[in-house]
């Protein structure tokens, strides 16, 4: 019996591995980028999540804690795209440079760069951005969108010292 699901990865890419130096001077391989695309379809949400988390925690060795709030993130942004893209497709893309790691999620649609704005307290939406800032502040990263509104990125560091807001937990 025919699926009527539609197809859930359109493009998927895992280009070469570039040397990144270590801590002692060293140089290593650092993790082959990231690129997937997706049917605009809320369903797909979760498929990138994963698929970005595993990326983060197995080629990026990311401390579980750390990939935790990633995770949220990813989850939010490409929500975001879906809901309020238009084009037919919605791209993750997630890189290592150095000691950072860059996540954009392309939902290919130009309009007004997003902006946190309040949710009333029995609004059960609205309050996305608002938690991508606080996650990717915990993260001691930055965020935000291309002038075009296309393209959210985010880049927070791989490894960081704990802080008060990581309660104890190992970062």
């Amino acid at each position: 019996m025919a699926s009527s699901v539609p197809t859930s990865i359109i493009t998927t890419s895992l280009m070469g591995c570039r040397g990144i130096l270590t801590a002692g001077g060293g140089a290593r391989i650092a993790p082959s980028p990231m690129d997937v695309s997706f049917v605009r379809d809320a369903s797909r949400v979760s498929q990138a999540r994963r698929i970005g988390t595993a990326w983060l925690r197995n080629a990026c060795r990311v401390h579980e804690v750390r990939v935790d709030s990633a995770e949220v993130v990813i989850s939010e942004l490409v929500g975001n795209a879906i809901v309020h893209g238009t084009s037919d497709s919605v791209g993750l893309r997630m890189r290592r440079v150095g000691d950072e790691v860059r996540l954009e999620v392309d939902d290919g649609s130009p309009s007004e760069v997003p902006r946190p704005r309040p949710a009333g307290a029995e609004a059960e939406q609205g309050r996305g951005l608002w938690l991508v800032d606080a996650l990717v502040t915990e993260l001691g990263g930055s965020w935000g969108f291309t002038d075009d509104g296309k393209v959210a990125w985010c880049v927070f560091p791989v490894m960081r010292e704990p802080s008060p807001t990581d309660r104890g937990r190992a970062a």
